[in-house]
């Protein structure tokens, strides 16, 4: 191959290679640190609006209530709205999964409303216990989930935790969902006590 052959191809080779750099590659670094850009900012949006809604669900699941004159307790906490998140940020910068999880909780404080809502019609005074419950369980259940979020978020994205200096939403949702489940353990072994045994004819 001659020296002016071996020149020229070796130029063609160079040109072609800042070709494919600037109209190629450059533009696909540019949008990945786009798409990370914007993950990181939906990120951070979100496990602000996410940690205010734990401490909501805390809140409402804690409250036992305070009795009013007749004697029948009233929640002194209004049950949290569903989470409401910015249209200014991009859905599409964070993996499918997430990002259902996400969109769906507000759809699930919905249902949990609706579901207590139904349980307050038919719960009887003096205590309301059942309203209580109700209300203490399912909003245990979408503060814990909505932590779970904040916490997926946070390890992905290098999001700082600040610890609350007041209580711990967290480990008081735990609390009362443990305390559910003992009462209805306690309340089935009750009930258990009252049945006949398997096979036997009433008196």
């Amino acid at each position: 191959m001659s020296p002016t052959l071996e020149s020229s191809l070796i130029s063609a080779s160079v040109a072609l290679l800042v070709v494919l750099i600037g109209q190629v590659l450059v533009p696909i670094a540019r949008e990945r640190h786009a798409s990370k850009r914007d993950a990181q900012y939906l990120a951070i949006r979100i496990v602000c609006i996410l940690d205010q809604y734990v401490e909501d669900c805390a809140s409402t699941a804690t409250d036992a209530g305070e009795e009013n004159e007749q004697g029948i307790p009233i929640a002194q906490v209004d049950a949290p709205r569903a989470p409401a998140y910015p249209s200014d940020v991009n859905w599409k910068s964070i993996d499918a999964t997430m990002m259902y999880r996400i969109l769906s909780l507000p759809a699930a404080a919905d249902r949990a409303a609706n579901y207590v809502s139904g349980v307050s019609e038919h719960s009887d005074p003096p205590d309301c216990s059942e309203f209580f419950e109700a209300r203490s369980l399912r909003y245990s259940r979408l503060g814990l989930e909505a932590h779970e979020l904040t916490a997926a978020l946070r390890r992905k994205y290098g999001i700082q935790e600040i610890p609350n200096q007041s209580w711990d939403p967290v480990q008081a949702m735990k609390a009362e969902l443990k305390a559910i489940d003992d009462r209805q353990k306690q309340s089935a072994a009750a009930w258990a006590k009252l049945m006949p045994p398997a096979g036997s004819e009433p008196a």
